[in-house]
């Protein structure tokens, strides 16, 4: 994979919030107590709390069986250079292990525990590549990672399929060679067509790994959207999505092609058309925008990775931006407070995008580089641009 697609090397500028728990103190304090301390926490990451109207998230681990250590690797919370900082500590005489960390209130995250059970104790880069889900956390993000939230945290959970809600027919085609999921709305008819259109890049995601359809049918049937055609082509595998989704002009082409390719009644009407992805996907997405924005109208892009090279000029297509001429565009980009390397860069878009001109809607939530964090706020990107 090309070098230039993989982020910079910038050392976190301050290490990540560690706190303090009081019901893990006071169990620390007097640990004949722990039968009592697990049955007042029925779920985890235990929620408390914090000064300031912060909130202390603690993750825990229940040994059942000798533990040489417990990593909790929580998404941009750890610094995977610094593995040591993200080690959860015992409370004496019990087998409770924890780790706490001060966030906001709105906060939200994915996680694993990696807890290193063996004979004899792991290397933490080789434990941390073990990670589990929290057995004790119900809320899961697939494949195999835990979802923590703070109290305050905007969860409409529009994902999640609503008895007696018409379902849309979501089903696969090929395109030179390549799988695209299709999602045509309840009561499809081409006739009655062409319908608004959405691209979403890394369709093995959002096609059969964190379905979209459902999000596209609740939505629809709430009146927040319009009944629209939803086109997400496959990214094949690692390199090719590091090599295609940097900035490559032939993936323009494609995504182009796309819609004409795809055998259903979709409007050639670029202000009824969103273009949108995540990380190097919405790179791809503001870079399919400038090259052809005769066919894409609007840019949703979630934690774009504008740092884009990190080796020769790096965030080049901001430069593009700020010397081409203005397109007719739209732009939503939004970024996570945890990512440190890639805020100063969409703050640096987003700037010279209101510069030139382009309506841009632009947020910064308190999570990181994380499909949770994603899946949770694409619903109202989405209301946005195609209101």
């Amino acid at each position: 994979m090309p070098r230039s697609s993989v982020p910079p090397r910038i050392p976190r500028p301050t290490p990540a919030p560690l706190a303090v728990s009081p019901r893990v103190e006071a169990l620390r304090a007097d640990p004949s107590t722990v039968d009592d301390f697990w049955a007042g926490v029925p779920a985890t990451p235990l929620v408390e709390p914090g000064p300031d109207g912060d909130v202390l998230l603690t993750f825990l681990w229940r040994e059942r069986r000798p533990t040489h250590a417990v990593l909790a690797l929580v998404n941009k919370l750890t610094d995977r250079h610094d593995l040591a900082a993200s080690s959860m500590a015992r409370v004496p005489g019990t087998g409770v292990w924890h780790l706490t960390y001060r966030v906001r209130d709105d906060w939200l995250g994915s996680y694993q525990l990696a807890p290193d059970e063996g004979d004899t104790p792991a290397d933490l880069r080789d434990l941390a590549a073990r990670g589990i889900p929290d057995p004790r956390n119900p809320d899961r993000l697939p494949p195999a990672r835990s979802v923590a939230a703070a109290p305050g945290a905007d969860r409409p959970e529009w994902w999640r399929p609503r008895p007696g809600t018409p379902a849309g027919a979501l089903d696969t085609v090929t395109v030179d060679d390549r799988r695209v999921w299709r999602y045509a709305p309840p009561g499809y008819d081409a006739a009655a067509g062409p319908y608004p259109l959405l691209v979403l890049l890394d369709g093995d995601v959002w096609g059969p790994a964190l379905p979209v359809a459902p999000m596209l049918d609740n939505l629809i049937a709430a009146g927040l959207l319009p009944p629209l055609v939803a086109l997400l082509p496959d990214s094949v595998d690692r390199p090719t999505r590091f090599t295609e989704y940097a900035c490559q002009a032939s993936t323009v082409e494609f995504l182009c092609r796309l819609p004409v390719l795809c055998g259903l009644n979709v409007t050639a009407d670029p202000a009824r058309t969103v273009v949108a992805g995540q990380s190097l996907g919405g790179l791809m997405a503001a870079f399919a925008g400038l090259l052809a924005p005769w066919r894409f109208g609007a840019v949703l892009a979630q934690s774009g990775a504008f740092w884009w090279p990190s080796t020769g000029e790096p965030e080049r297509l901001t430069r593009s931006y700020a010397v081409v001429d203005r397109r007719d565009l739209r732009f939503h980009l939004e970024v996570g407070l945890d990512e440190w390397v890639n805020v100063g860069p969409n703050r640096r878009l987003r700037d010279i995008l209101v510069e030139g001109g382009y309506p841009v809607t632009y947020a910064e939530f308190a999570g990181g580089h994380d499909r949770a964090c994603w899946r949770e706020r694409l619903p109202a990107a989405l209301i946005g641009l195609y209101a």
